[in-house]
């Protein structure tokens, strides 16, 4: 197992790095969680665009999943250059299972990933929507972050696998008339028939 106990071990397992992958039909798919690390707490923070909260007693559960099964799915991170942490991309309750207030561990089971900004908010809220557990104004404060870091409608519905009116609609939930400028719009809505 290896240890991440500083800056200097991720940079050590970041060269030493031997990616796992298994073959599809749709290419080679890699698994990451054949590349569990265990990082020092302290040198991991929650993300800023994902702020979720979990009652307490869904944590004890949490909790009691873990000392039956033991943890079974590691948080998944990716490394901040300007901070020089580790920011979690998902499993922010998993790794506050580690702190004191839980099972006061030392260190969280983590998989590490290396995405740039766009990336870690769009791998969040599939990870979020793969579970079923998503809420609208989140994902509405994600596709604004997004579209304001210049990425285009049609790549956020491609990458998040929804609908253009899926994307304005979260639009008009942030209230932001900037995100709407430049584009063009038909004076009316037109009715198309589907065939059988």
């Amino acid at each position: 197992m290896i240890y991440i106990n500083s800056i200097a071990d991720y940079y050590q397992y970041r060269q030493n790095l031997n990616k796992v992958f298994v073959k599809s039909k749709k290419g080679d798919i890699e698994i990451p969680c054949l590349n569990t690390v265990l990082i020092k707490r302290e040198l991991i923070i929650p993300n800023y665009w994902n702020p979720n909260y979990v009652h307490k007693d869904k944590m004890a559960e949490l909790e009691d999943s873990i000392l039956i099964s033991g943890f079974c799915f590691p948080a998944v991170v990716f490394f901040n250059d300007e901070l020089e942490l580790f920011m979690i991309a998902d499993g922010a309750h998993r790794n506050k299972m580690t702190t004191s207030d839980w099972l006061d561990m030392s260190h969280t089971p983590c998989v590490i990933r290396e995405y740039d900004e766009n990336t870690r908010m769009i791998a969040t809220m599939q990870f979020n929507k793969a579970r079923g557990v998503h809420q609208v104004d989140l994902d509405a404060d994600i596709i604004k972050s997004l579209i304001q870091q210049g990425m285009s409608e049609i790549d956020i519905c491609n990458h998040l696998k929804i609908d253009l009116e899926t994307v304005m609609r979260y639009k008009s939930l942030t209230g932001i008339a900037d995100l709407f400028k430049n584009q063009i719009y038909s004076t009316s809505w037109s009715m198309i028939q589907k065939k059988d």
